[in-house]
């Protein structure tokens, strides 16, 4: 199993080779001249995916979904189209049809299409081992498509595997060097590993390449907030809406306010991308988003009203991972031990709906509600509920290899070994979650209390200098950099 995993590494250094050769068995890679093919049987079906694929690489998923829904009207045998409405789509049932419908197509179509429905399928289906396999085989298979590479860099991106996606996304570029949606991941991916100067580049060629598209702007603006720079993404964030009033940046505009500490015009911009929101999915998500800047402002009353308003939407449109979320916060926010425990129950509960959800987002906010129980109930001196939700998360790493559930399991065994004050035992945990604030603010503490000096200045300034608008972010940072300030006041 873990030689699988080191393979991830070893096909993205093949692929980046100049030399790598195309797979001699595939007849399907010499017909189509190393790009991954698209088997349908209709012209309009074509026609609509490309199109689709053309609106995927720009970021409006929105318009790619409608194109991909009329691709498979024109031909309900179109695999690849379904996999990827299964990929893109926000609404559970839609996605879990779309993604059945795929794999019992599979056997129809040529086999790196099979690699990729397996691939895309499995992930989803929390199989991460056999879907790194195929994504791993069909990029071997295919080594001269840059949209496939593309495709996987940005699929590792969101799955939090930056070093591997950072190869991939290069190699991306070494085909087609101005390829704009393979600049966008790439910058993403270098601002993820605090490498602005290299983010900023990427970022200046995006915009160069595409300056009249809205999301250039968009994900320049956001990297510009990573680094703090909260004026000059806003002013990409505006940019953006000028654009195109419908393509979603209000929310990033949203998000910068919020960090800033402007929380009333923050919920004034919260509420004006609900109101050009694509899917019920996304309006709920910006009401949480919403919901957190009472957390920022410490209006507890409001904070909870807010959150159990999220929860309640989230129920009646059967989003059981939102309202599951929306108790997980509230556990984390609450002051009171057995009141916070009754929000992590209430999380567990709404996971155990019956409703469509993929496997993964299923397990993976389930880990993330184990991690909250084990950080908390440790916090609270419950060490027998702490350790319960470490093993449970044990549980599940032993049948998933996602990439979340690792890091809530570190997180969780570091946060009880802190509280155990075992803090040697605890860094090698944590470390493995470092950009994660509550995971940082335990390292930190352990770091200090092992007497590594240099490591806890370094956690330290690392910690005080994100500026990402999640709830851990605004329950941690804002405190931590006061208290900086407050101790360097100290004579």
């Amino acid at each position: 199993m873990l030689r699988r995993w080191c393979l991830v590494g070893f096909v993205f250094s093949q692929l980046a080779c100049a030399g790598a050769e195309p797979n001699p068995a595939s007849t399907e890679h010499k017909f189509s001249q190393g790009m991954l093919p698209v088997t349908t049987s209709s012209p309009q079906a074509r026609r609509s995916f490309e199109r689709a694929m053309r609106r995927f690489e720009d970021y409006r998923l929105n318009d790619t979904l409608q194109d991909l829904r009329e691709a498979v009207k024109a031909d309900p045998k179109f695999a690849q189209a379904y996999i990827l409405i299964a990929k893109i789509s926000k609404d559970p049932s839609e996605q879990a049809a779309a993604r059945r419908r795929a794999e019992k197509l599979a056997a129809a179509v040529s086999p790196g299409e099979a690699l990729l429905i397996r691939w895309l399928a499995d992930a989803q289906k929390d199989n991460y081992l056999p879907a790194i396999a195929a994504m791993n085989d069909v990029l071997e298979m295919y080594p001269d498509d840059a949209r496939l590479a593309f495709l996987a860099g940005d699929w590792l991106d969101l799955q939090g595997r930056y070093e591997q996606s950072k190869v991939v996304l290069e190699h991306a570029l070494s085909l087609q060097p101005n390829y704009p949606a393979a600049l966008n991941d790439l910058g993403y991916t270098y601002a993820y590993d605090s490498d602005f100067p290299k983010a900023f580049a990427a970022m200046d060629r995006y915009v160069a390449l595409q300056p009249d598209q809205p999301n250039p702007h968009d994900s320049y603006g956001e990297i510009l907030r990573m680094a703090g720079k909260f004026d000059a993404a806003l002013e990409q964030y505006r940019a953006s809406v000028r654009m195109d009033p419908n393509f979603g940046s209000e929310l990033g505009v949203a998000d910068t306010l919020a960090l800033m500490g402007k929380e009333q015009d923050a919920r004034d911009e919260y509420a004006r991308a609900i109101v050009f929101a694509g899917s019920q999915t996304d309006k709920i998500q910006f009401e949480l988003q919403s919901a957190l800047t009472w957390i920022r402002e410490g209006d507890r009353k409001q904070a909870e009203k807010a959150l159990l308003e999220v929860a309640k939407h989230a129920h009646a449109a059967e989003l059981c991972t939102l309202e599951a979320e929306a108790h997980r916060i509230l556990a984390m926010y609450e002051p009171d031990p057995k009141h916070a425990l009754r929000h992590i129950v209430a999380a567990q509960l709404a996971l155990q709906e019956s409703h469509d959800m993929s496997a993964s987002d299923r397990d993976e906010e389930l880990a993330r509600v184990y991690r909250v129980q084990a950080v908390r109930a440790a916090e609270f001196g419950e060490m027998g509920i702490a350790n319960q939700a470490t093993n449970q998360l044990e549980s599940m790493l032993g049948k998933s290899r996602s990439r979340v559930t690792q890091l809530c399991y570190a997180s969780a065994v570091g946060a009880v070994f802190v509280a155990q004050g075992k803090f040697s035992e605890a860094i090698s945990h944590l470390e493995e979650d470092s950009s994660d604030p509550v995971s940082l603010r335990l390292l930190w503490r352990a770091y200090g209390n092992a007497g590594s000096n240099e490591q806890t200045q370094a956690t330290a300034t690392r910690l005080a200098a994100l500026n990402v608008p999640t709830v851990e972010q605004a329950l941690v940072v804002p405190q931590f950099r006061a208290s900086l300030v407050s101790q360097a006041r100290q004579p």
